[in-house]
């Protein structure tokens, strides 16, 4: 299986905020399925660390809109 290019380093979210990505990891509970492990780049209230799919991630927010667009290394 061939994993899709997700360098680490900071991403902005569609809607502005920018997140810092740590890598991919995998879903200890369903084989094959593979998340983004990142970080809000602001005060958040609660745990720090988020996890999406792969394709969640590297999908489109809307029509013509990636939901995550990289902007270099951290």
């Amino acid at each position: 299986m061939s994993l899709p290019e997700v360098p680490a380093g900071v991403w902005r979210h569609w809607k502005g905020a920018d997140y810092l990505v740590l890598g991919l990891g995998h879903d200890a509970d369903v084989e094959g399925r593979t998340v983004v492990v990142y970080v809000p780049l602001y005060d958040v209230a609660g745990p720090r660390l988020a996890v999406r799919t792969v394709e969640g991630f590297l999908g489109e927010a809307s029509p013509g809109v990636p939901r995550f667009v990289y902007r270099g290394p951290g």
